[in-house]
């Protein structure tokens, strides 16, 4: 968020390409480093040359170019798609998954690391004994009735999304 509200200032924006950040801003917004002290000085030095050149867009420009990248709708909708992923996805036995931390993490990081899921996994157990699933609450289901309040857009023309005109709920 840091990186797009700075480029939203106008800002010209140096990173490291880790964690994501390339995907972040377009590579006209954004000078993008290798994570070390060398890059980032490069970076800063190549930053501060295209502001004493003038090659920078005006603050204005910029502004107007990032307000149109990100939308909280937006957001929202690719914290889903992340949700849906991960929800989707297989979850190994314990037994398979320290299998695949001895033998990807090396033979003695392996077995600790495989001692530290163990432990981990205890502590689990234990507090499941002391916090039982039958005692949580549940979250309940709000998308409405018949899911009224979900998502309710499509295409228009242009490539434009229009709001559908409200659906008439009869209780």
């Amino acid at each position: 968020m840091a990186i797009v509200e700075a480029a939203s200032c106008g800002l010209q924006v140096v990173s490291t390409k880790v964690g994501g950040i390339p995907e972040v801003l377009p590579e006209n917004l954004i000078i993008l480093c290798e994570p070390s002290v060398k890059s980032l000085c490069d970076g800063l030095e190549k930053a501060i040359a295209q502001l004493r050149s003038g090659t920078l867009p005006s603050p204005e420009a910029v502004h107007n170019k990032v307000k149109t990248f990100y939308t909280w709708r937006d957001v929202a909708e690719r914290t889903e798609k992340v949700y849906e992923r991960v929800a989707g996805e297989k979850v190994l036995p314990m037994n398979e998954r320290l299998d695949r931390l001895i033998s990807h993490c090396g033979p003695v990081t392996g077995y600790i690391f495989a001692l530290l899921a163990v432990l981990n996994f205890l502590f689990l157990v234990f507090l499941r004994w002391m916090t039982p699933d039958s005692i949580i609450d549940v979250a309940i289901d709000a998308t409405g009735p018949k899911g009224a309040w979900t998502k309710q857009y499509f295409s228009g023309k242009k490539g434009r999304v229009k709001e559908e005109p409200p659906i008439s709920i009869q209780w």
